[in-house]
């Protein structure tokens, strides 16, 4: 089968591979009265010309790994495309989190038939402003990604990165 075929049965595929995903509900901002701190999701990968997408749910349990993203607290935070027509975005320019929260994010980016799945966590402080920058290469015979936590300073715009308190595959031993 040529790439180019293999390709296009994979861009159709793709509805399939993220189903998972459309059965949480979206993402409630908090109520007004909440402190809370700004998150926006960016994404770059290397991908084939038919694009790509990338999808983060979030919870709100302790635990960053495990069945949490089956609990009540799971829900579709942002989808992000490039070039995918079946797909509609969510939340691109960003969301409001509950500040002093903890939030483990499913972060899984698709091109085709390939994808990558990275757990990231962390707990934002109020009225501060964070980005998780997403990359990586999306390819039918290599596939990594990464991604990357950083604050942006409210006045300055200046950048830092930051860890994240969990950051794996949850497939470790260690939580």
């Amino acid at each position: 089968m040529s790439l180019a075929r293999r390709l296009r049965i994979g861009f159709l595929f793709i509805p399939f591979i993220v189903s998972g995903c459309a059965g949480l509900p979206k993402y409630k901002a908090p109520q007004a009265n909440q402190p809370t701190a700004a998150l926006k999701i960016n994404h770059d990968f290397n991908a084939p010309l038919l694009g790509y997408s990338t999808f983060v749910n979030v919870h709100s349990e302790e635990e960053s790994c495990g069945k949490s993203f089956g609990e009540e607290s799971a829900a579709q935070l942002v989808i992000l495309d490039d070039s995918n027509p079946l797909i509609s975005p969510l939340n691109p320019d960003g969301v409001n989190l509950v500040a002093d929260k903890k939030y483990t994010f499913m972060i899984m980016s698709v091109a085709g038939m390939s994808n990558c799945t990275t757990y990231a966590s962390f707990k934002p402080k109020a009225d501060q402003n964070y980005e998780i920058n997403v990359s990586g290469k999306l390819g039918a015979h290599e596939s990594y990604c990464k991604a990357e936590l950083v604050h942006i300073d409210g006045k300055s715009k200046e950048t830092s990165p930051m860890q994240f308190e969990y950051y794996g595959n949850c497939r470790e031993s260690n939580n």
